[in-house]
């Protein structure tokens, strides 16, 4: 096919583009050797999350110059979505990013590099609000060159606590943070925990009812947990009575179960105390805290639980090491929690991010390979990894056995107090581990 040209005898952009889409097109995919086919895909997410910059740069300028008003459109969104035949909010997310690009210089820079990916750009961009852009442009190259060096989940989650202590700085006082964050109305247990959450359900004309939902990280989490847990009790029962049914079918069961049995819980029952093992104390981010599923939350938020939940402390010794596992609430399985605290998420070395409440807890050495039942010899990998035997990493080898006998344990706690209570007595090398007294939510 052959180009057409511009008004200096050059290609014109459009056809650049379409020539370099036919010559990936095609390429015979089927006669590609191993190596070469693992190059080309990651190419072509990098190239994918390059054009992602080019788009959003010309839609900022085809926005600026409202040339999407010639028509009589009612919004940009409106008139690509008719001239591209695609859909008016996959649109009006392009043309947010277009708009939002213009205040993520180093973003771009580094997604064009190749350092980052057009996902960063939406990460990144959700968090540059107007209230918080001073800051933003303060901390952006900082926030950019960790988004370098951690995979995607960790460096939104750093992301996530920068914005809560953005918000934080940008609280003038403990009033101003209270008139903030109005008290919701209600009565019982977390009565007024709930109120960045809500629920919107209505009828169909054939009578079928449609939930629409968005709830805080807390509220959340305790949701996700039960119903995740239901759903997989659910799948179990399903395939011993040989029934077929998809995920979200067995969620929608899961949700009428948890109705039913709120419906015929007996007058004056107890309900279930929550465990809080909120993760506090880093220096790096001593004022936020996060859930079990690694959602990011604050303190603050957890204040209307505590009267109606249980908590637990665990005390580490360097990054990985485990001291001591409160007993705040009776339970067992000391150990696994210190594993589920520390490991946080499954330990496949493929990069696995299923979170530490639904991993398994997995023996390195194999117990009837006479492998001790430790912490060191522990590690939580998800179902799949742990169970399906191709995909288990069988040459990991073990945490080296430390003893934590009871001087050990009361040697860290005198340091961690006194760390707290005098921390300019500190300067530590930028390798010396943290020591955070962890509690984490669930």
């Amino acid at each position: 096919m052959s180009a057409a040209k511009g008004s200096g005898g050059s290609a014109a952009p459009d056809a650049l583009l379409a020539d370099a889409t036919e010559g990936v097109l095609a390429v015979d995919v089927a006669a590609l050797d191993d190596d070469t086919l693992n190059a080309l895909i990651v190419r072509l997410q990098v190239e994918r999350s390059r054009l992602t910059v080019a788009a959003a740069d010309l839609l900022a300028e085809w926005d600026a110059r409202r040339l999407w008003e010639s028509d009589g459109s009612r919004s940009a969104a409106h008139r690509l979505a008719r001239r591209t035949h695609t859909s008016v909010a996959s649109c009006r997310e392009e043309m947010g990013r277009a708009r939002r690009i213009r205040g993520l210089p180093v973003v771009r820079d580094a997604v064009i590099a190749g350092h980052l990916s057009g996902d960063h750009l939406d990460l990144l961009g959700h968090v540059n609000t107007p209230e918080r852009r001073h800051l933003f442009e303060r901390d952006q190259s900082l926030l950019a060159s960790q988004c370098e060096r951690l995979s995607f989940d960790d460096g939104a989650r750093v992301v996530r606590y920068w914005a809560a202590h953005a918000d934080d700085e940008l609280v003038a006082g403990a009033a101003h943070g209270a008139a903030d964050h109005p008290t919701a109305a209600g009565t019982g247990a977390g009565a007024t925990a709930h109120f960045g959450s809500r629920v919107h359900a209505s009828r169909t004309l054939d009578d079928m009812l449609v939930v629409d939902g968005v709830f805080d990280p807390i509220a959340g989490s305790i949701i996700e947990h039960e119903l995740s847990r239901l759903a997989e009790s659910i799948r179990l029962t399903d395939r011993s009575a040989g029934v077929a049914r998809t995920p979200a079918q067995r969620r929608a069961a899961a949700m009428i179960d948890m109705a039913r049995r709120s419906a015929t819980t007996p007058a004056g029952g107890r309900a279930p105390r929550p465990l809080f093992t909120v993760l506090v104390g880093e220096r790096t981010f001593e004022q936020l805290c996060e859930l079990s599923n690694n959602a990011v939350t604050t303190p603050h938020a957890l204040l209307p639980y505590l009267g109606h939940a249980d908590i637990e402390s665990v005390l580490f010794d360097g990054p990985s090491t485990v001291i001591a596992v409160s007993r705040r609430r009776t339970f067992t399985g000391a150990v696994r929690r210190a594993i589920q605290v520390r490991d946080r998420r499954c330990q496949h070395p493929s990069g696995c991010d299923i979170p530490g409440d639904r991993c398994d807890v997995d023996h390195i050495v194999a117990h009837a390979a006479h492998g001790p039942t430790s912490q060191f010899n522990g590690r939580l990998q998800c179902p799949a990894h742990n169970r399906i035997h191709h995909l288990h990493d069988h040459g990991t080898p073990p945490q080296p056995e430390r003893p934590v006998d009871r001087l050990h344990q009361l040697r860290v706690r005198v340091r961690w107090k006194h760390r707290h209570a005098y921390p300019h007595d500190f300067d530590p090398e930028p390798d010396e581990p943290d020591e955070p007294d962890a509690e984490r939510a669930q």
